[in-house]
């Protein structure tokens, strides 16, 4: 797990809240992705395109006029639930237009009592970094391996990796971000949790190579 799209709206008045959620999931060493600087992009197209890049969503839905949430705000938490992200409202008391969050987590937000949001907050990011793994460096073997895929690293996926799922179902391939390093290349792996079982595969133009199901071991050897 690499990254949480915060949804909240831009005001003055819950700029500190949105700071300290902010600030919550940086200190588990995850990015903050938001609506903020689209650069004059389509905005639906943008913060969609931002949603789907995010491994998480956390829906801030704060009162505006006449206790009710920012439109775009509650856009947002439905493109969540649509592209299926893991998703956590946090609905502030009172709030009038909070739509129902059937099958996902929610929590009330008491502006008198931030610390126990902000703890509550903390716990749903750590059960999701045990469901969605995070981001491993493993290198690369054995030598004539890493010689074919140093001279095919412009190809599209050139090193795919694949999990073993619980009850023994392959997950879809997904491609390896490839770091050529001095004495060797290092591939970028997501979603890998301490459970994980993996495997490698390496394409070119004329051959397949494929290692060994292994676990999260740094060193992958192919053959």
């Amino acid at each position: 797990m690499e990254s949480i799209f915060l949804s909240h709206h831009f005001d003055n008045e819950i700029a500190p809240v949105v700071e300290s959620f902010k600030r919550l999931i940086e200190s588990h060493d995850l990015e903050v992705i938001d609506g903020r600087r689209l650069e004059g992009r389509l905005v639906i197209d943008e913060v969609k395109s931002r949603i789907e890049e995010a491994d998480a969503v956390i829906v801030f839905l704060s009162k505006r006029e006449a206790g009710k949430t920012n439109e775009w705000v509650s856009h947002e938490r439905s493109a969540a639930q649509t592209l299926g992200k893991p998703l956590l409202a946090i609905i502030e008391q009172g709030l009038t237009n909070a739509a129902p969050f059937g099958g996902f987590e929610s929590l009330q937000y008491d502006p008198a009592k931030l610390a126990d949001t902000l703890l509550d907050i903390s716990e749903s990011i750590f059960g999701w970094k045990l469901q969605l793994g995070e981001q491993i460096e493993a290198l690369l073997e054995p030598e004539d391996i890493v010689t074919t895929v140093r001279e095919n690293a412009d190809r599209e996926g050139v090193v795919q990796y694949r999990l073993l799922g619980k009850r023994g179902k392959w997950g879809k391939w997904k491609k390896a971000v490839v770091i050529p390093r001095p004495g060797g290349v290092s591939l970028l792996l997501n979603g890998v949790t301490k459970k994980s079982e993996l495997q490698i595969k390496v394409t070119t133009n004329n051959r397949i190579w494929n290692s060994d199901v292994i676990n999260r071991d740094l060193r992958i050897l192919v053959s």
